[in-house]
């Protein structure tokens, strides 16, 4: 199911925020023990979030194409109240009092934070191999690296949650894990529209 599927289905009342994210999050406990996709999982959080979300959508409040949808965010964003590690362990215990810009962005969308995805240390690195954390590996071979620095979040979006988390990285962390995990064949679309 992709996000728009999602979003017609929670609207059509084929499927409530609360199953969304508890599929997501049985994916997640089955899958990140393997592929450590998944740095920081809000459970408790994600599943109130879904509550407040249906119950909105239920009085036609309705905040936008994301509102009640299960999303996972990069490590390097803060998030108030949820640990924030950059992968580093410098951070290891950094529980930030504010949120992103762009988490705050997506709360008001009403979307659903189910967790925090693995990364390279700091964001500087092409490979999501983690000394402190573990690696992220790759879903299809796991022998694999990811590519990084958003390999988690690019194993959100490959399967390990459904639907996928958000992609909130910057161009380059995200052409190159695509690149990484699914070879030099990949599509024109997914490439910046800024970019030839």
């Amino acid at each position: 199911m992709t996000i728009q599927e999602a979003a017609a289905a929670l609207r059509a009342r084929k499927v409530s925020s609360v199953e969304l994210t508890n599929s997501a999050l049985e994916r997640i406990r089955a899958l990140n023990p393997k592929l450590n996709a998944i740095q920081t999982l809000t459970e408790e959080s994600a599943l109130e979030s879904a509550r407040q979300a249906d119950w909105e959508l239920a009085k036609s409040i309705d905040l936008g194409p994301l509102h009640g949808i299960p999303i996972a965010v990069k490590d390097v964003f803060e998030t108030k109240g949820v640990r924030t590690t950059c992968g580093s362990k410098l951070f290891e215990n950094f529980v930030p009092d504010r949120d992103a810009a762009v988490v705050e962005k997506l709360d008001a969308a009403g979307a659903v934070l189910i967790g925090k995805t693995g990364m390279h240390e700091l964001a500087f690195g092409v490979t999501s191999n983690n000394p402190h954390f573990g690696a992220v590996r790759n879903p299809w071979n796991p022998e694999c690296i990811p590519g990084g620095s958003s390999g988690g979040t690019m194993r959100s979006m490959s399967g390990i949650c459904r639907p996928p988390a958000s992609a909130i990285c910057f161009q380059f962390f995200i052409e190159n894990p695509i690149f990484v995990s699914c070879g030099p064949s990949i599509p024109r679309r997914l490439k910046s529209p800024s970019r030839p």
